[in-house]
């Protein structure tokens, strides 16, 4: 599968789906934040997390909802952009610069995101397929392999 470019001419799918998410994202993180943990956590079978994560070229903090998985003490995303063919920007920013927060049930922490390896891919993508059909529908849909993100702890020496 190659990969999509961020400038990747979209598809009406595409300029719908990503409307959506522009405006579902903010109001989902609204109430979450709202209800400070006691709510809302759960989505489509899985469960969230905020991430927040700075801008590459704006240099302005972005906070996305997305489901997620753990790995002992790292929690994992699936950069799968709700199906749409191009990488999503929250993940185009981590790599850029890979340092972000994360809060779950209101709990906050610092985390460095990093790819996950391909050797590794396969068996975690399993996890990701587990909360829902939605995943395979978005890998059937895009060019791209879906890329899965390793968020880490991280604490500042």
């Amino acid at each position: 599968m190659e990969t999509a470019t961020p400038t990747a001419r979209m598809t009406p799918k595409d300029r719908r789906a990503t409307a959506i998410m522009r405006w579902v994202g903010p109001v989902h993180t609204a109430l979450l934040r709202a209800v400070r943990g006691r709510a809302m956590w759960r989505f489509r079978g899985g469960d969230v997390v905020l991430l927040t994560h700075t801008g590459r070229r704006s240099g302005r903090q972005y906070t996305v909802p997305l489901l997620h998985l753990r790995d002992g003490e790292d929690v994992l995303v699936a950069a799968s952009n709700g199906g749409v063919d191009a990488e999503p920007q929250w993940w185009l920013n981590l790599q850029d610069s890979p340092y972000a927060e994360i809060e779950i049930r209101g709990e906050r922490r610092a985390v460095v995101a990093e790819a996950v390896p391909d050797a590794e891919h396969d068996e975690l993508w399993q996890r990701f397929r587990a909360i829902g059909g939605m995943y395979d529908k978005y890998q059937a849909g895009v060019r791209r392999r879906i890329t899965l993100v390793r968020l880490r702890p991280y604490r500042a020496r």
